[in-house]
């Protein structure tokens, strides 16, 4: 009863809202002439008492379609006057609503802000931020498609600023810096931030000279997004509060949809996109740790493009070796590379074997040149110094645990992970296997010695007595391209990405995609509230990071 009354209570709070408007838009009316009248007064006379009137009239009340066409008929033939002295007027009429009037007031208020911007280039910063707010709408979201009024709004905005930067080419620079200054806060909603994006993207597609600068904008939101996806899952852990679950979801719903207009954009453009895509991951991506989903759109990437994948593996490979040629680069960017590679080699369904072992063995002779160059004898154990080392043997010795059901399955297949000479590596004196992961370092501990290739259990029980005797040791437990977990973009990253098999237990072929969807569907059907999200996380936590079983299922 009381949610009933509430309604109703909104319901006529509402009308009445609606009659004040409509009483405002009768109160008024111009007469043809009269505004022209009153910017002369206030130029040449000074007289401001008419002029003031006029821009608080323009500010709170709306105007019938009338009122609409004698404004900007006189605002037209007046353009001249419309100088500095006179923002306020340009401020008032940029707030009026007109991208969902009939189309011979839009094309009048299109007329106008060509004729302003031209006569007075001082307001196009001031244009053109108010055309760009309007891509922030309140509203529903949409699940295939905007409505078609939200659409024919939106084309009315994209036609005017096309129509400006055609006789401005010049001004590109501050669209940018405006599209930048006028991104939508995160906290802003699902809504605000899928339409800002959508509507970046259609801007790209009639100003091409944009689209590598749009697309680092979104992809850059995105990442510090998923950041706060990441911290807001470290905070649930240390509370119990609704609020903050309440929270968690609406930022990873906010996430899930922007990815999902990104993967239709990667889809739709195809190979000019995704090349500029390349440029934006090693820019924007890469360097950034401990993200979770945006990466996938690289794996997405190289899924469909086979150039891509090329370019994206050898760019890895040269970061993390240090062989691009401007220096060895950050120590924690060359690790970022190096589970990147991993984890693309592990993921990606459409990854064929031959890469996998193309890389095992750029891998492999790197680091045991690496060992050579150190003099291994007498090198020093020093995490920091050898850091590369490390990183790198890591990603062997995940790789080799992932695809064991490849690299094992006939003799040839072992013959090739045996002249890798792992035990070298297992045994040296820089020891990767103290600082890698406890998961991946059981894993390959396990394949590795069912099929007599190396022998690590030695070495990992006096790695485990060195830190009990000294220190509680901090592993890099982050895996780029664990399980993706965002429901509705999950629906395309799924089908592209590859389980962790377990090679001492029998399994099917379920796919992560049919999996998750299982799972999903095995649920309620509206899984972006909080607790389909709880569930969801918790039909994934029998995966630990890389995707392995946890300990207790892993033979010693």
């Amino acid at each position: 009863m009381a949610l009933a009354a509430q309604k109703s209570v909104a319901s006529l709070m509402r009308k009445t809202l609606d009659r004040q408007a409509a009483l405002a838009r009768v109160k008024f009316s111009f007469k043809k002439k009269q505004v022209e009248q009153i910017l002369l007064s206030y130029v040449r006379d000074g007289n401001p008492e008419q002029f003031n009137e006029l821009v608080k009239v323009l500010r709170d009340c709306p105007l019938n379609d009338n009122n609409f066409r004698i404004l900007f008929e006189d605002s037209l033939s007046c353009v001249v006057l419309l100088g500095r002295e006179l923002k306020p007027f340009v401020d008032a009429l940029c707030g009026i609503e007109w991208a969902s009037r009939e189309e011979e007031l839009v094309e009048m208020y299109s007329r106008f802000v060509l004729s302003l911007v031209t006569a007075h280039t001082y307001h196009y910063s001031r244009i053109m931020a108010s055309l760009i707010k309007l891509f922030k709408p309140d509203g529903e979201n949409w699940q295939d498609s905007p409505s078609p009024e939200m659409v024919s709004q939106w084309s009315n905005i994209h036609t005017i600023i096309a129509q400006i930067v055609a006789v401005m080419p010049l001004t590109s620079d501050l669209l940018m810096q405006t599209i930048i200054d006028n991104f939508p806060y995160y906290k802003a909603g699902c809504f605000q931030n899928r339409a800002y994006i959508h509507n970046l993207i259609w801007i790209s597609k009639y100003i091409p000279s944009l689209t590598e600068q749009i697309m680092t904008v979104i992809v850059s939101k995105m990442v510090d997004l998923d950041a706060n996806v990441v911290d807001r899952d470290k905070n649930k852990q240390e509370t119990i509060f609704d609020m903050e679950i309440d929270g968690k979801d609406e930022v990873s719903e906010t996430l899930d949809y922007c990815m999902l207009e990104i993967l239709k954009w990667l889809e739709d453009e195809r190979d000019p996109v995704l090349n500029i895509f390349c440029n934006v991951f090693e820019r924007v991506v890469l360097p950034t740790h401990g993200i979770r989903h945006v990466q996938f759109l690289i794996l997405y990437t190289i899924s469909i493009n086979q150039q891509c994948a090329d370019r994206i593996f050898t760019n890895l490979w040269l970061v993390a070796a240090g062989l691009h040629g401007l220096g060895p680069g950050a120590l924690a960017t060359r690790r970022t590379a190096a589970s990147h590679l991993a984890g693309l080699l592990a993921r990606c369904v459409r990854v064929p074997n031959s890469r996998l072992i193309q890389y095992l063995r750029l891998m492999a002779d790197w680091c045991h040149s690496y060992l050579t160059a150190t003099q291994e004898s007498t090198v020093a154990d020093n995490t920091k110094v050898h850091g590369a080392f490390h990183a790198i043997c890591h990603a062997i010795f995940y790789l080799v645990a992932f695809k064991n059901h490849h690299l094992f399955v006939n003799k040839e297949s072992i013959n090739f992970v045996e002249s890798l000479n792992l035990p070298r590596l297992v045994t040296c004196n820089l020891n990767p296997l103290r600082t890698c992961p406890p998961q991946v370092t059981r894993a390959f501990s396990s394949v590795t010695r069912s099929h007599q290739v190396v022998y690590c259990q030695a070495i990992i029980e006096k790695n485990t007595r060195s830190t009990l005797q000294n220190a509680v040791q901090k592993y890099d437990e982050w895996f780029p391209y664990d399980p993706y977990t965002l429901p509705i973009s999950g629906k395309i990253i799924w089908p592209l990405c590859m389980e962790y098999k377990d090679m001492f237990k029998d399994s099917d072929n379920e796919t992560q995609y049919t999996s998750l969807k299982r799972k999903l569907e095995a649920e309620d059907d509206d899984y972006l509230m909080p607790s389909a999200s709880q569930r969801l996380a918790s039909s994934l936590s029998n995966c630990i990071s890389p995707g392995f079983k946890t300990s207790e299922s892993i033979l010693i």
